[in-house]
């Protein structure tokens, strides 16, 4: 009997439910109910009662947009977002929005704040400072969605387009610099030669110096003995012979 009239029940009213990491709200004569059902089955009265359900899992949203840089060169950025509603709080986006809440506050909430961003830095910077790029986006669309019971999680910026001109442009301008630091590596390469070279040279000449300074006329003398095989020359042409004597020693 408890089945029949539960049977009976659900064919005369309305029927809904809830799954994990889904929400219903419901809406009697176009006013909304300001409770957040939770997981599931809920019945009520289709006649006077509408039932609104909510995904409030992180969800994954792409946008392609366009925009112009500090330098007004133009960009096409793809942004992907990872958002969630609020569960305990769904019934005010309802009530403001709608379920339609994607298309009427999130892309043009992401297009607007990309845009703004990305016209704080220049179009070469635009690589090179993705970080803060990011970091940008991520608060402006905290401030837009916030107020909505949307939750941030985190923006990824997963491509970066400029018209093919001043693509070229960049890359030449990238050759250009890193031929101009092989050029200044070859400089100072040749710098840090010269600056050796002149240091062995200043080295070897002090060295030289001090040899001269301690040459005398008994150390010569004392060398030559060392070095000879004790043979006297056979000709001497009247020179004076090599080891002198003191006489008065």
């Amino acid at each position: 009997m408890k089945k029949l009239w539960l049977l009976l029940l659900a064919v005369l009213l309305g029927c809904a439910q809830a799954d994990p990491g889904e929400r219903l709200v419901f809406a009697r004569f176009g006013k909304v109910d300001q409770t957040c059902y939770k997981e599931g089955l809920y019945f009520y009265n289709p006649i006077t009662w509408d039932a609104y359900e909510l995904d409030v899992k992180v969800r994954r949203y792409e946008v392609k947009t366009g925009a112009a840089s500090h330098d007004l060169q133009d960009v096409k950025a793809t942004v992907v977002l990872n958002f969630s509603v609020d569960g305990n709080n769904c019934h005010d986006l309802i009530q403001q929005v709608g379920q339609d809440f994607i298309h009427r506050i999130v892309n043009p909430a992401v297009e607007e704040v990309t845009k703004a961003a990305t016209a704080q830095f220049a179009a070469e910077r635009i690589i090179q400072q993705r970080p803060k790029l990011k970091e940008a986006i991520v608060t402006g669309l905290r401030e837009r969605l916030k107020p909505y019971g949307i939750a941030v999680h985190d923006v990824a910026l997963t491509n970066f387009d400029f018209s093919p001109a001043y693509a070229h442009a960049i890359e030449a301008k990238q050759v250009e610099e890193q031929n101009v630091q092989k050029a200044e590596f070859i400089r100072m390469q040749g710098v840090k030669t010269a600056e050796t070279q002149v240091a062995l040279a200043r080295g070897q000449a002090e060295s030289n110096r001090l040899i001269l300074q301690s040459i005398t006329k008994d150390l010569l003398q004392f060398e030559a003995i060392k070095r000879w095989n004790g043979v006297l020359p056979q000709v001497t042409g009247g020179a004076t012979p090599f080891v002198q004597l003191d006489k008065e020693k």
